[in-house]
């Protein structure tokens, strides 16, 4: 009789390509140990495949009571090996709370469980080193739109919490600007900026000098691994979101 074959175990993660997401990092498993054994084995062949392409966490498959992983360790074991990851989709309140402390920006929570006792925290904005923290704004006002007009470092980070962000200075390889609402750049582009972080889909990113490594709006988002088209590169322009789900890039 031939042997039966024994199914083989699930990965604590996988890596994904997706056309809109880029690349996913799937976890199965938020245990160190089985992280640690799986990275290294993965990436033991390639490990500069990857040349620091931006990535997402996709935390779906993670059981509804599963602790949070050490996300700080785990996003540095993963930026060693070539991928930066920037943000979780799809997690629960308590690993969208953690990934928060550890930096990373949420896409898009999972739905809290029908029986909860009562919601859970919104996350503090993210941290920012390159101005005074967002003013706490009362129920029923209107968000004053953010100004930063000092150039952004790699690095640095700045976020608009429940509205647009204005820069009037050059945002550097490695920084990142993150709005609620819209982010308007008026000086070059070459960081990363992400708009409607809280899942406005009509929120938009304009730039007199496009060189981004990184745009997303809505949770959609896409990186410049290949050259912009000559109508948008290093020029004024500005960037949305098609039938909710595909980033138009168009000349201003």
């Amino acid at each position: 009789m031939p042997r039966r074959r024994e199914p083989r175990p699930t990965p604590a993660l996988e890596l994904k390509t997706t056309r809109l997401a880029g690349i996913q990092i799937i976890l199965n498993s938020a245990e160190p140990a089985a992280l640690d054994t799986h990275i290294s084995t993965l990436f033991a062949a390639t490990p500069d495949f990857f040349g620091g392409e931006a990535a997402v966490f996709e935390c779906g498959r993670l059981p509804a009571d599963a602790a949070a992983p050490d996300w700080a360790w785990l996003v540095q074991e993963l930026k060693s090996r070539g991928l930066n990851p920037f943000a979780v989709q799809n997690a629960s309140n308590e690993l969208a709370a953690a990934a928060v402390q550890a930096g990373l920006l949420v896409l898009n929570a999972a739905a809290p469980a029908p029986m909860a006792a009562e919601a859970a925290p919104e996350p503090e904005p993210l941290p920012e080193p390159a101005a005074a923290p967002a003013p706490q704004i009362a129920a029923g006002n209107t968000v004053p739109t953010r100004i930063i007009d000092k150039p952004l470092r790699s690095g640095q980070r700045v976020y608009a919490a429940g509205g647009d962000i204005v820069v009037l200075a050059a945002v550097n390889p490695g920084a990142e600007v993150i709005a609620d609402g819209s982010i308007h750049v008026y000086a070059p582009l070459k960081g990363r900026a992400l708009a409607g972080a809280r899942g406005d889909v009509t929120a938009r990113i304009f730039t007199t000098h496009l060189e981004a490594e990184l745009v997303s709006i809505a949770g959609v988002y896409r990186t410049f691994d290949t050259a912009l088209d000559a109508a948008v590169a290093k020029k004024p322009a500005q960037i949305r979101l098609a039938d909710a789900s595909q980033i138009v890039i168009e000349p201003l």
